[in-house]
């Protein structure tokens, strides 16, 4: 028992030790603080009054323009948000307009496939007529993707000049002036 209650008493010391030194602590800063504008005042004494009231306006105006500033960059750190989260926005919209044009040309491929088939199985004569009406573009597409054999029948089944053209196009080569 006895040890506790040097304890204690060792504990009590010490707390009225830190609240003095605390106290203490508080006094010099505040007696600083009034020492700091004590003489920022002398400072300004010896100034001329026209110098003074030139100074405080100047200091309004930079307080003015610092809180200015603060509100111009809280509008900006809002603005770059938004600019971010629309920037998100696009690249979501951009890989699904990507997903959606990987589906488009993967069935466009597979039509295209299918009407090479249909293509592949008819008359020469039938499937000449076919591919002379139709776009040249998709025409090449198609006898790009025929047998070499294939070509050769439906080429002779059509005219002279559209089957020079289709043949050009067909080897990739631009046209040539004679």
């Amino acid at each position: 028992m006895h040890k506790f209650l040097k304890i204690k008493n060792l504990f009590w010391i010490l707390f009225f030790l830190g609240l003095t030194k605390f106290i203490i602590m508080t006094i010099l800063i505040f007696s600083q603080v009034h020492i700091l504008e004590a003489k920022e005042k002398e400072n300004l004494s010896a100034c001329p009054p026209e110098l003074i009231k030139m100074l405080s306006l100047e200091k309004a105006k930079f307080y003015e323009k610092n809180k200015e500033l603060e509100l111009k960059e809280k509008e900006l750190k809002v603005l770059e948000s938004r600019i971010q989260e629309q920037m998100n926005a696009l690249k979501e919209l951009e890989i699904s307009i990507e997903e959606k044009l990987n589906k488009l040309e993967a069935i466009q491929d597979q039509r295209v496939k299918l009407l090479v088939k249909a293509i592949s199985e008819m008359r020469a004569s039938k499937a000449a007529q076919v591919l002379i009406n139709m776009d040249k573009d998709m025409a090449i597409k198609i006898m790009g993707q025929l047998k070499s054999t294939e070509i050769a029948n439906i080429l002779s089944s059509m005219p002279p000049e559209k089957a020079a053209e289709l043949s050009s196009a067909l080897s990739g080569y631009p046209p040539k002036e004679y």
